[in-house]
């Protein structure tokens, strides 16, 4: 029963270590995580500002180099006071500022045009045949990341240069940067997957009908859209576009619809046992009012590691307490055994005469200390050289064992029990005075008695009682039951005697 009762605690002590382990193992993952994907954002969003800072120099040099060219400002000059001949001027100024279009293009800067102070449209390049709008009837931009101008029609990031003539202003030059390009040159650049999300509500409002077209609706969340203008060939570099839905559709499990609050974020997904990380970036205009999110896709197996070492960890700990435990509980057990070796006989399964002797010291010495009764019976078994002789060694073992169980279950749990050698047996009965261990003896004398013992037959005992004094020693207490048990012996044995100290028999005679 001890043995379980200490397995049953060495279980629950590795049940406690390992919840504790778990709990401090699976916070640590978390907080790697969380830093990792952290560190995503970070990436993804360097690489949008490098990206624009890019474009940044190269929109302002075409900007110096063409704008401060004086046969294009010239022209541009004629055509801001001479609105008569502006056809004319138009196809001067188209033929001169044709290479500026052709190297805008090959940055995929599609969207440039030239407009009067008070707002009238020059000449559109992405659109030759659309000019002499009025600002009222065009879309406010989403950015306006260049120098000066009024907000303009825009489908992306704009930049805006005013365009002088000495010290008379005549213009303004924009150029607009749509999404789709700035994805494409991304992909170039950093060999990564990235879209753009933008708010349903701003398509709807400040795109014109024509250009809705290009914009499809997020797997992520239906509240936004994202551009696919079909003149931007995009090559997925590294993820397929199947795989790319496939964590559009679990992102959009994870999140929820929390797109709407405008953190960045980044979430990692498994498929089919790959890790994907999608990093979302807020993106505003102009106005600081958030607009959408550059988002950042990549294949990034490095994620699982946390994961894996998770693993590892938990169960290569959980296994080293584990055997750490299993070595304490079978050292706990072997000493037991030693313990048990040392003061249990192991014919009978009682306590043996060293442990005994220990024992018999302790209660003697609480027995004065406190002035309780305490007592001590001896006895053996009557002739049990006979029946060895007649039955044999193993009848004499059985005997010694059934005797043993016999007196273990007429006694108290506060009584000592031992075996004190050969054929002889000893019980300390702690709280118990001369009448009641008489009483006690005889109960068991006469339990062995009537017990059929098989191939032997009929066993009987001998009884030796007495009760411990103040004077008394262990060798004194011992030596007085020892005499009773011989007084009884040469009575004709099978009976209970009780032995006192000479000045007690005085004074009872």
């Amino acid at each position: 029963m001890k043995l379980f009762k200490d397995a049953a605690i060495y279980i629950i002590i590795f049940i406690l270590i390992s919840s504790v382990l778990y709990v401090f193992l699976s916070n640590k993952r978390e907080e790697n995580e969380r830093v990792y994907l952290h560190q995503k954002i970070e990436k993804a969003s360097a690489e949008f500002k490098a990206t624009l800072n890019g474009y940044d120099m190269v929109i302002y040099f075409v900007y110096k180099r063409y704008m401060y060219d004086p046969e294009i400002v010239n022209a541009l000059s004629k055509a801001y006071r001479d609105r008569k001949n502006l056809d004319k001027l138009r196809k001067r100024v188209y033929t001169l500022l044709r290479p500026l279009y052709s190297d805008l293009k090959r940055y995929q800067i599609k969207f440039f045009k030239f407009y009067f102070p008070d707002g009238t449209t020059f000449i559109r390049f992405h659109r030759p045949d659309k000019f002499g709008d009025k600002p009222e009837k065009e879309r406010f931009s989403i950015f306006d990341l260049g120098k000066g101008g009024n907000d303009r029609d825009t489908i992306g990031f704009k930049y805006t240069f005013p365009v002088t003539d000495g010290n008379i202003f005549i213009g303004n030059v924009e150029f607009t940067l749509p999404f789709s390009a700035v994805r494409v040159e991304m992909r170039k650049i950093f060999r990564g997957e990235y879209n753009f999300l933008i708010i349903k509500d701003l398509i709807y409002s400040k795109k014109f009908s024509e250009e809705k077209q290009n914009y499809i609706q997020s797997e992520i969340d239906p509240d936004f859209y994202y551009e696919e203008d079909p003149e931007f060939k995009v090559i997925r570099w590294n993820i397929p576009e199947e795989i790319i839905s496939e964590i559009n559709l679990q992102i959009r499990n994870k999140l929820k619809g929390n797109l709407e609050d405008f953190k960045p974020k980044s979430i990692a997904v498994d498929i089919n046992g790959d890790y994907y990380i999608a990093s979302f970036i807020p993106i505003s205009n102009k106005k600081e009012k958030y607009i959408g999110y550059l988002v950042y896709y990549e294949k990034d197996n490095t994620y699982g590691v946390f994961k894996n070492t998770f693993i590892i960890s938990y169960v290569g700990i959980n296994l080293l307490v584990g055997l750490l435990l299993t070595m304490s509980f079978i050292l706990g057990v072997i000493k037991e055994r030693f313990k048990a070796m040392a003061e249990i006989d192991t014919l009978t399964g009682i306590y043996n005469k060293g442990k005994f002797n220990h024992l018999l010291q302790v209660e003697l010495d609480r027995s004065k200390r406190y002035g309780r009764p305490l007592s001590l019976i001896i006895f053996d078994i009557d002739h049990f050289k006979k029946i060895n002789d007649a039955f044999g060694h193993q009848a004499g073992d059985y005997v010694l064992k059934t005797l043993a169980k016999i007196v273990s279950s007429n006694i108290r749990s506060t009584d000592f029990f031992a075996r004190w050698g050969g054929e002889e047996f000893v019980i300390l009965a702690p709280e118990t005075d001369l009448e009641g261990a008489q009483i006690l003896a005889e109960k068991i004398r006469k339990a062995i008695e009537e017990y059929p013992f098989e191939t032997v037959g009929k066993v009987t005992s001998s009884f030796g009682v007495t009760e411990a004094f103040e004077n008394d020693t262990v060798d004194s207490f011992v030596k007085r039951a020892d005499v009773a048990l011989y007084k009884a012996k040469d009575k004709g044995r099978n009976r209970v005697e009780i032995e006192l100290p000479a000045n007690i028999y005085s004074d009872k005679v």
